[in-house]
């Protein structure tokens, strides 16, 4: 069977300098995939390329698929049924639209239903990450909730657009103890829920545990090996 994603042969450069060199994964339909490696090992890099948004700075070649489809990691089309939380959840988030009113635009543009039908959807996806009083959040700006309360907005509209594959870059890392655990369970149920495959970035090898079977170590730009737990 072929794998959801494959990503082959990765190199991103930047000043001359590569940064990545020969990265290559894959995650299967329905997998749960951890890239590990501390700071600086070329994690977040990766990611920017699998979702083709690196950015004019830098110079990056790959051979990569999204299930039967060929993907330019330069350009960020062609990225249906892909979805991504990130760790900067307060820069996610439009700071002056209501979450819900965010959400519920997401909805509309990926079902093509009408505004009732979308606000109803995006309060019960606040619902389903866990999110309590619902009805009440979704008024509310990014900057009216906490950091643990945006996260789970982000991940809501990750999974608006009902990803087959999500991609996770360090979504617990800037959470209290209490508040990373919650978010992690809170991710773990969805997926499992769902059958959507995860590429989770991580530099904590307990997380990385907790939520996939797999990982693939970096360090300095390179696979240096995988685990399977």
């Amino acid at each position: 069977m072929q794998p959801l994603l494959t990503l082959d042969d990765l190199v991103v450069a930047a000043s001359g300098r590569r940064l990545v060199d020969g990265v290559g994964l894959h995650v299967d339909a329905g997998e749960r995939v951890a890239l590990v490696g501390p700071s600086g090992a070329g994690k977040s890099l990766t990611v920017g390329a699998v979702l083709g948004r690196l950015g004019a700075a830098y110079d990056a070649t790959a051979r990569l698929r999204l299930g039967d489809r060929a993907l330019d990691v330069a350009r960020p089309t062609g990225r249906d049924g892909l979805a991504a939380v990130h760790q900067a959840s307060a820069v996610a988030l439009n700071p002056v639209v209501a979450v819900g009113t965010q959400l519920a635009l997401v909805v509309r543009r990926r079902r093509r239903c009408g505004r009732a039908e979308a606000r109803r959807s995006a309060v019960a996806l606040l619902r389903a990450v866990d999110l309590d009083d619902a009805e009440r959040l979704r008024r509310r700006c990014p900057g009216e909730l906490s950091g643990g309360q945006r996260q789970r907005v982000c991940l809501a509209l990750a999974l608006a657009s009902r990803p087959r594959l999500l991609i996770a870059d360090e979504p617990t890392t800037a959470l209290d103890t209490v508040t990373r655990r919650r978010t992690a369970d809170t991710l773990d149920r969805l997926c499992a829920q769902h059958g959507t495959a995860l590429l989770l970035v991580t530099h904590d090898v307990q997380v990385a545990r907790d939520l996939c079977t797999r990982a693939v170590r970096l360090e300095a730009g390179r696979v240096v090996g995988e685990d399977a737990w």
